[in-house]
């Protein structure tokens, strides 16, 4: 129900009721448009729901900055907000996120790293709402319960590949590369098109390619490549 806090409605309803009109009125319906859970069984969604919270962010809300600590997984109901992020050289990179996007997913690979690390991981770009925004959020402890009690279906290699293909930032990490790898293809066709109107020493030629492959494994190695 947009605007409403659709907890507080239900907080004095006994306690089997409440979590299920949570589920099938408020809660389930939205989680399974999530791209990362749609494949999941009911039992992980259920226990997913009993942990989420609802929110409302007012338009033109920071909620959270770059390098801060990710304090919760957020799964995008209804309206937009842009995530940003600083490459290299000061460049901002942009993108916004929906209604079935999500932002947070450090907390997975800081959840299932090993040897487990008690600090936070650092958020790899800023969130800002461009409009009053509904979300549901799984606070960074809850994500690390969820992950722990249901860890067979975490570690599965096609949950990894979809929350990389869905995840904001490592598709700004995918998008540089490209860039760079097409941009080093582009310089190669220039120097051999050069090569047909002013032969070139082969010296010159390699030292130029040379300085191109230390160019692009440089801005790569730069770019902030998600964990």
């Amino acid at each position: 129900m947009r605007g409403v806090d659709e907890c507080e409605m239900i907080k004095n309803l006994p306690e089997g009721l409440r979590r299920d009109i949570k589920y099938h009125l408020f809660c389930l319906d939205l989680v399974r448009q999530v791209p990362l859970l749609q494949h999941m069984d009911n039992l992980v969604l259920e226990n997913i729901c009993d942990h989420v919270k609802s929110l409302i962010f007012t338009k033109g809300e920071t909620i959270t900055r770059e390098g801060d600590p990710v304090q919760r997984m957020l799964f995008i109901a209804r309206d937009h907000l842009q995530s940003s992020q600083v490459l290299r050289d000061g460049v901002r990179s942009c993108c916004i996120l929906g209604p079935g996007n999500f932002s947070g997913d450090e907390l997975l690979s800081w959840c299932l790293r090993r040897p487990f690390v008690e600090r936070l991981p650092p958020s790899s770009s800023t969130l800002v709402t461009l409009e009053t925004t509904e979300a549901f959020g799984l606070e960074a402890d809850d994500v690390k319960y969820v992950t722990q009690y249901f860890q067979y279906t975490f570690v599965n290699e096609k949950l990894k590949r979809s929350t990389r293909y869905y995840s904001p930032g490592w598709r700004t990490w995918a998008a540089v590369a490209i860039q760079l790898a097409w941009r080093r293809y582009k310089h190669r066709l220039t120097l051999t098109s050069l090569s047909f109107i002013r032969p070139r020493r082969p010296l010159s030629r390699c030292s130029s390619l040379g300085e191109d492959r230390l160019r692009l494994y440089t801005a790569l190695l730069t770019s902030p490549k998600p964990n």
